[in-house]
C-alpha cells in the first residue's frame, strides 16, 4: 500500500452516467490483485470533498490502471469533469482480493451495476489458470450496456439479462442465474453488485461456495473510521476496507 501522485490519462463516459478512468502507476499495476480497490482524494488542494472516495480497480494494461465509477453524488460529479493530465492523490491498492485457483467444475461469475467492473480481471486470472467461466451481466436496459464486448473476449458463455428486456434476459441478473444452476455443474460462484442482488444470491442457499465483494462508504480504507463496518454471521462485526471487500456470502450479514 502506498500513497501515490497520479496523472489522469483518459476519463470517459462508457454509458449513461457511467465512466472509465485510467491512469499511469507501475507500482499499483504490480501490486494489484483483482479485488483490491484504491481510495482516491478527489481534491488534494480543497476541503471538499472532504473524505476519500473507494472505487475498485477493474483491470491493469502494462502500467496502466483502470477504474470504472458511476456519478452519483458531488464527489463523483467533480471526478467525471477530471480531464488528462489532471493530478489525484491514490491510497493503495487495498483489501483483500478475489480467491485464484483451479476449480473442479464450472465457475459463475455474477455481476450488476457497477458491481461488474471488478469482475472483469477476475475473470482474467480465472481463465488463466484453466477454469470454464459462465458470467451473468445485469444492466437496467440495452442503453446501460457496457464492458459487454471486453466479456465476451474472456467469458465461456456470456449472459446479459435487463430490467426492461431491451436485450438478453428480461428480469434481474439472479433471476437468470438460478436457472442455470440446477443445469450446470458449478463449483463456485463469485459476485459483486449492489446489496439487494447480493442478498438475493444469498437467498438461494447455493449447494456451492459464493464469494462476493462487498460495496460500502468508506473513509479511510484501512480499518480505523469503522464507517464501513457490517455484522458477520456470528454477529461480529467486520470491516469491508480491512476483512474484506471480499466475502464468502454466508459469513456476513447482507
Amino acid at each position: 500500500m502506498k500513497l501515490l501522485d497520479v496523472e489522469i490519462v483518459e476519463n470517459k463516459m462508457i454509458a449513461n452516467g457511467i465512466y472509465l478512468l485510467s491512469f499511469e502507476s507501475e507500482y499499483l499495476a504490480k501490486a494489484f490483485k483483482p479485488g483490491n480497490f484504491v481510495n482516491i482524494l478527489i481534491e488534494k488542494n480543497s476541503i471538499y470533498p472532504l473524505l476519500r472516495r473507494p472505487f475498485s480497480i477493474s483491470f491493469v494494461k502494462e502500467n496502466k490502471v483502470f477504474i470504472g465509477y458511476k456519478v452519483v453524488g458531488i464527489g463523483t460529479q467533480i471526478l467525471s469533469q477530471k480531464k488528462k493530465g489532471d493530478t489525484l492523490n491514490v491510497l493503495g491498492p487495498l483489501g483483500n482480493s478475489f480467491l485464484v485457483e483451479r476449480f473442479d467444475g464450472k465457475v459463475a461469475v455474477v455481476g450488476g451495476g457497477v458491481g461488474i467492473f471488478p469482475l472483469l480481471s477476475l475473470c482474467h486470472e480465472l481463465k488463466k489458470v484453466g477454469n470454464e467461466v459462465d458470467v451473468f451481466l445485469g444492466f437496467r436496459s440495452k442503453s446501460d450496456l457496457f464492458f459487454v464486448d471486453e466479456f465476451e473476449k474472456v467469458a465461456d458463455n456470456l449472459f446479459i439479462s435487463t430490467d426492461d428486456g431491451s436485450i438478453g434476459f428480461k428480469g434481474n441478473t439472479v433471476e437468470f442465474f438460478k436457472t442455470k444452476v440446477g443445469e450446470e455443474n458449478y463449483r463456485v460462484a463469485f459476485s459483486c453488485g449492489p446489496k439487494p442482488m447480493l442478498s438475493a444470491i444469498k437467498s438461494l442457499n447455493l449447494p456451492f461456495k459464493c464469494y462476493v465483494s462487498l460495496e460500502e462508504k468508506m473513509a479511510c480504507g484501512i480499518g480505523a473510521c469503522l464507517c464501513c463496518s457490517i455484522k458477520g454471521k456470528e454477529d461480529n462485526m467486520l470491516h469491508v476496507c480491512s476483512d474484506g471487500p471480499v466475502f464468502d456470502i454466508m459469513e456476513v450479514d447482507i
